[in-house]
């Protein structure tokens, strides 16, 4: 092989994210020993979601694939001149840097291990027509996170959740109840930024006397803003059979003491500190990977459920 070596780099690293609509720039270093005669250059830009597991109910598969994204640029005219007129390349080292943009319309990198993935490729190749018409090729992946703008007036509102549960003691007599609810300032949540969170709750449940001291322990609860991740495929022999999975993960809680019962209601106001670097949630909700988020706070008795949209950029932080 004449070329030593081929190399493509991008501007931003794997753990660093290109959003919907952003430019994507890169650079191709190639060394050549020897003089080469070569066909053309291109770049690709593909995005492609895949799910697929062996389901438990039906001892059946299910995959499907999807490729939403595949952009192609041709620098074929910009590697001609390091050619010859016979297009070869010079020998020694060649520089080619290149620009495309990533769609608006994108799903966000996902990784799940037996449920699927989305994931985004950058592949260079060089073609030689030498040897068979060989290529030579250099691939790198990157990561990607959807468009989703926090700016829309909608996403300013507060968003609220009551929930009330009766309280059921021995032999099925009633306790009193429990009622709590949980308040956001601003159903748009912005990944890196805190989110003001207000707790109530009222437990007015009757609390049976001890006659026996006990040194009084503050228990604590979570409340914990959880991702989930819903995943669709189908048969591989069967198209008209889809089944579906979804896995939900706290990917961040913060304790707060638990409420005394018979003490009326008491109210907590939480500044919660969102992880940076979230992909967004899903626009869309009839593709094979999608993303919600929403924030739990589990209560002795139940838990309450808070549903939030989390962005990916918005104007004024």
């Amino acid at each position: 092989m004449k070329v030593d070596y081929f190399e493509v780099t991008l501007n931003k690293g794997i753990d660093e994210p290109y959003l919907g609509g952003d430019p994507i720039r890169g650079i191709i270093e190639m060394v050549c020993s020897k003089q080469v005669r070569i066909t053309g250059l291109v770049v690709r830009l593909t995005g492609v979601a895949e799910t697929g597991w062996r389901s438990r109910q039906d001892d059946l598969t299910y995959e499907s694939r999807q490729t939403f994204m595949d952009e192609r640029i041709d620098l074929t005219t910009t590697i001609a001149d390091h050619c010859n007129e016979n297009f070869e390349l010079q020998e020694g080292k060649h520089s080619v840097e290149f620009e495309g943009r990533i769609p608006l319309d994108v799903l966000s990198s996902v990784e799940r291990e037996n449920h699927g993935n989305v994931r985004y490729t950058c592949t260079a190749l060089m073609a030689i027509p030498e040897d068979g018409d060989t290529e030579v090729v250099s691939e790198k992946t990157f990561k990607v996170y959807s468009l989703l703008n926090l700016d829309a007036p909608y996403l300013h509102e507060k968003s609220y959740v009551v929930e009330k549960e009766e309280i059921i003691g021995c032999c099925g007599k009633r306790k009193g109840a429990m009622i709590a609810t949980m308040q956001i300032d601003e159903i748009g949540v912005m990944p890196g930024l805190t989110s003001k969170i207000s707790l109530t709750v009222e437990n007015n449940s009757v609390k049976r006397k001890k006659w026996l001291r006990k040194k009084e322990n503050h228990e604590c609860v979570l409340l914990s803003l959880c991702q989930q991740l819903d995943f669709i495929a189908g048969n591989r022999s069967d198209h008209t059979l889809i089944e579906r999975k979804s896995i939900t993960i706290a990917i961040e809680s913060h304790g707060t003491c638990k409420t005394k019962a018979g003490t009326g209601p008491q109210t907590k106001e939480i500044e919660f500190s969102v992880p940076a670097n979230l992909p967004p949630t899903s626009i869309h909700a009839n593709r094979l990977v999608t993303i919600s988020y929403f924030f739990k706070f589990d209560l002795e008795h139940f838990d309450l459920i808070l549903p939030v949209i989390v962005g990916s950029t918005k104007s004024t932080l």
